[in-house]
C-alpha cells in the first residue's frame, strides 16, 4: 500500500509539472526576471555612458583639503598655496603675483595662475574674493584678457568692500593650468594709514579612481594683502607661522 501511494504522488507531481498552467507560470516568472535584468543593465549602461561623456564619476566621498603656503612671501615672486588631501597628495595649486608693487598711483597689473595637482585631478570651479579689512577703503579690481585657457565666468562687486571673480563649471578647462591677468589696487591706498585686503581662494574639484568611482573635494586659501602709507604692496606672513 505505501508503494502504491508513492507511485500516485509521483504521478501527481509529473502531471503538475507537465500541465500548461504551470508552464505558463514558469514562463511568466522567467520573463519578469529578464525584464528586471534588462532594466538594471540599461541603468548601468546609462550611468556609465553619462559618466564617460561628462568625465564625472559617481562621487562616493567628499573631503576638505588642507592648505600650505610658500612662505615667507617676501622671498617669493609668486605667492602660492597648495591644496593637499589627507595622504599629502597635491590636488590643486594657486599662484598670484604683482607685476608691479606700487599702487599709490592706481591699480597694478597682477597675474593669477591655478590648476589641478599632478595626481590626475580636475578642477570644477574656482572663486577669488577680495574683501577690504580697513574702513573707508575698498578693493579696486578689474579683469583683463586671459593669457590662455578659459575666461572667468563672472566678475562682480558684491558690496563696497567686496569684489569676486568666479570660474564655474570649468569643464575641459579644469584639466589644465589657467592663467589670467587682472588689475589690483586698494582704493585710498597711499594715505597716512596702512590699508589691507583679504584675498580668499575657494576651489572645488574631483579625481577619478574609475569610471563610476570618484572623489570630490574643496579647499580654501587666504592671503592678506597690505599697502602701507608708501603704497608698496606686499603679502603678510603674520598668520602663517
Amino acid at each position: 500500500m505505501p508503494c502504491h501511494k508513492r507511485e500516485l504522488d509521483t504521478e501527481f507531481l509529473h502531471s503538475r509539472h507537465d500541465s500548461p498552467g504551470w508552464a505558463r507560470e514558469l514562463k511568466q516568472k522567467n520573463e519578469v526576471r529578464l525584464v528586471i535584468v534588462a532594466i538594471a543593465s540599461l541603468a548601468i549602461l546609462l550611468i556609465v555612458g553619462l559618466s564617460v561623456a561628462l568625465q564625472r564619476p559617481l562621487y562616493l566621498s567628499q573631503s576638505s583639503l588642507t592648505t600650505t603656503y610658500n612662505t615667507p612671501f617676501a622671498n617669493a615672486y609668486w605667492k602660492a598655496a597648495y591644496f593637499n588631501d589627507s595622504q599629502g597628495t597635491e590636488r590643486a595649486f594657486f599662484n598670484f603675483a604683482f607685476r608691479d608693487t606700487n599702487d599709490s598711483l592706481g591699480p597694478v597689473l597682477s597675474t593669477i595662475q591655478f590648476g589641478p595637482g599632478q595626481s590626475g585631478s580636475y578642477l570644477d570651479s574656482a572663486k577669488f574674493t577680495f574683501t577690504s579689512e580697513t574702513p573707508l577703503t575698498w578693493p579696486d579690481v578689474a579683469f583683463r584678457i586671459p593669457i590662455n585657457g578659459v575666461s572667468p565666468t563672472q566678475i562682480s562687486r558684491v558690496d563696497t568692500r567686496t569684489v569676486v571673480i568666479s570660474c564655474q563649471s570649468m569643464g575641459l578647462g579644469g584639466h589644465g593650468t589657467e592663467v589670467f591677468d587682472f588689475w589690483f589696487g586698494i582704493s585710498n591706498a597711499g594715505s597716512s594709514t596702512t590699508q589691507s585686503v583679504v584675498l580668499t581662494v575657494d576651489i572645488s574639484g574631483h579625481s577619478l579612481d574609475s569610471v563610476l568611482i570618484g572623489h570630490s573635494y574643496s579647499g580654501e586659501a587666504v592671503f592678506h594683502i597690505v599697502s602701507p602709507p608708501n603704497g608698496t604692496l606686499y603679502v603678510s606672513d603674520t598668520l602663517y607661522g
